[in-house]
């Protein structure tokens, strides 16, 4: 094996989503690990991507254009209290990264208007810069339609463009009947799935354990039920699964999610895994650990 100094590293989602929207110190953190080393994403993660964020940016913007939300507070409001899960994490994200540069009255209906054109600005930049930051492994063997769906957004009419693009990532159906989830699960990586079952059958049911598992039984469904149970929605229940397979054997899997813990070490991946953000940010000096 590579020494550690010499490999190239292929990201996780949740490692390349820090990268470009944690706090200063995580992505610091990172950039001291990689050292400006290559990194490395595939179509597969930068989908994920778009589906956890950029997705609900422009959802967002349909939310904030609304004649009944009267300001970027309104709106902020509205959300909250819609979602408590990623689709929050996305907004709060979002929040410092959009108006930090920027004096806008989150109260005022005529700032409201400066908000909707900066946040349009914002995701056609993030759209650049998700494809920009990272090297691609030019690997997909799930062949993710999704993956391939392309942002094109008008400053002076950006409605229609982000529309389309939401109604393409959307329809799962039309997705789902172009990529090969299915053989990339049940043909290609069989065995490996029906070792990583025999795994989880073997661990005990706790806090470090519970996302394996998960992921494992909808493995499980997959194998006993075939094609039929391969869609967009399951398989956002088993990303860290088709990452990890679908990952580069010469590359080092970096990683937050404690699965990969499990998913990596039967299929022979390089992997490291590193510490949550909340750790880093709460113990600074972590930076300086080799």
């Amino acid at each position: 094996m590579l020494e550690k100094s010499e490999q190239e590293h292929f990201l996780d989602t949740s490692v390349a989503r820090s990268l470009l929207l944690a706090t200063q110190i995580y992505q610091q953190y990172f950039k001291s690990k990689f050292n400006n080393q290559n990194i490395y994403i595939s179509n597969y993660v930068q989908m994920e991507i778009k589906r956890s964020y950029l997705i609900n940016l422009i959802s967002f913007y349909f939310i904030l254009r609304l004649d009944t939300i009267n300001s970027i507070g309104d709106a902020i409001s509205l959300w909250s209290n819609r979602f408590k899960g990623s689709e929050l994490k996305a907004v709060l994200q979002l929040i410092p990264q959009l108006f930090s540069t920027r004096q806008f009255n989150f109260y005022s209906p005529e700032d409201k208007e400066k908000a909707i054109a900066a946040l349009v600005i914002y995701i056609k930049r993030f759209d650049l810069t998700l494809r920009k930051s990272f090297k691609n492994t030019n690997k997909d063997l799930t062949a993710c339609a999704r993956a391939h769906i392309s942002l094109s957004v008008d400053l002076n009419n950006p409605t229609p463009g982000l529309k389309k693009f939401a109604d393409e990532f959307g329809d799962v159906k039309t997705c789902r009947s172009k990529c090969q989830i299915d053989q990339f699960l049940l043909v290609q990586h069989k065995e490996s799935i029906e070792q990583l079952i025999e795994i989880a059958s073997k661990l005990p049911k706790n806090t470090n354990t519970r996302g394996f598992i998960s992921i494992v039984n909808n493995l499980k469904e997959i194998l006993k039920t075939g094609a039929t149970a391969c869609d967009c929605k399951r398989c956002e229940k088993i990303g860290d699964a088709v990452i990890a397979l679908d990952a580069p054997r010469n590359m080092q899997l970096e990683y937050t999610d404690g699965s990969f813990d499990y998913l990596c070490p039967s299929i022979n991946q390089p992997h490291y895994k590193h510490p949550s953000e909340n750790r880093v940010v709460m113990n600074i000096s972590i930076i300086d650990e080799s």
